[in-house]
């Protein structure tokens, strides 16, 4: 078999593997325009009903808002709530991983997934910020990472510049239309959905052989036959829904009967690459993730049964 022959082989079956996994997803468009309490957004002030409390950490320190999906803006995906509010929040970054300290998992001491079934539309943003230790906008934000000793939100009203937020400034979320997204190469299961595919073409074929990332080019035509391959097998892009993405390992990889493997949905993803996956005028730096995906999967019966409590979470970067 041609090298040739090999790469083709290559696209059929990757072909294949993605035409049977193909899933939902929304892609997420950011903007700076202006919104609501109760709308869909990054960063800036939660709603929060009047008798409700913004999450804090084991410390005690109110947490900042992630995301906030309100899913009767969204367009309708099988498996997805179709109403009610999703909320994500997470630590500042202090050598700490945006309060993922130990790295993936589901202990939500330093980070916390929030949901409201239904939503008082008569809550108002003033009556929201005054439950914030320190508004959105009066917090001093930095790149540079801050001293190990660590500081609480009285630091931060005395305006010490060590802040690191995700996303550093409040965007709005406008949602695009459903796609149909087929399993990408960081996907724990791809390499295993990849041998089967071979082995009923091949019997007795070594896979790694044949694999998009360890086929190599001799000559212009296979050297953009594998880039075709290997962007169709990227993923990436702010989104709810589809496959995440993760620069360091699949954690689910790694299960030891946590359930880790069992977290199937992409709850959200957020991911400040704008090369290839562009967010309108926002720059890379809004997102503020070091070039890499904040994820958030779930079980499916999880997420039907509106229970948040056993998501798996990772930041990872380049």
């Amino acid at each position: 078999m041609t090298n040739m022959e090999k790469i083709r082989l290559c696209q059929e079956i990757v072909d294949q593997i993605q035409a049977e996994s193909r899933r939902p997803l929304c892609r997420l468009s950011l903007s700076r325009e202006p919104f609501s309490v109760a709308d869909s957004h990054l960063g800036g002030t939660p709603y929060t009903p009047r008798d409700g409390q913004i999450p804090t950490d084991s410390k005690g320190s109110q947490l900042w808002l992630c995301a906030q999906i309100n899913f009767a803006q969204a367009p309708r995906m099988e498996g997805f709530p179709s109403s009610g509010l999703l909320q994500i929040f997470l630590e500042d970054w202090h050598f700490g991983d945006f309060g993922l300290e130990e790295g993936p998992g589901m202990d939500q001491n330093n980070w916390r997934v929030v949901f409201y079934p239904d939503i008082d539309e008569t809550v108002t943003m003033e009556e929201c910020q005054a439950k914030m230790a320190v508004p959105w906008g009066q917090a001093k934000r930095s790149n540079m990472p801050r001293p190990a000793n660590a500081f609480d939100q009285k630091d931060i009203a005395e305006g010490r510049d060590y802040l690191w937020r995700c996303p550093e400034i409040p965007l709005k979320i406008r949602f695009q239309s459903v796609e149909q997204e087929g399993v990408n190469d960081e996907d724990f299961r791809f390499d295993a959905l990849f041998a089967a595919a071979l082995k009923t073409r091949l019997p007795g074929a070594d896979p790694a052989e044949f694999m998009p990332y360890r086929l190599s080019a001799e000559n212009d035509g296979e050297e953009e036959a594998l880039r075709n391959i290997r962007r169709q097998i990227k993923g990436g892009g702010c989104k709810i829904g589809g496959y995440p993405n993760y620069l360091q390992d699949d954690p689910r990889l790694y299960d030891k009967e946590q359930g880790w493997a069992d977290c199937d949905v992409l709850l959200l993803q957020l991911y400040d690459d704008t090369v290839d996956y562009p967010q309108d005028e926002i720059d890379d730096m809004d997102l503020s993730l070091n070039g890499g995906p904040l994820n958030f999967v779930i079980r499916a019966e999880d997420l039907k049964n509106l229970d948040f409590s056993r998501v798996l979470a990772q930041w990872a970067c380049t």
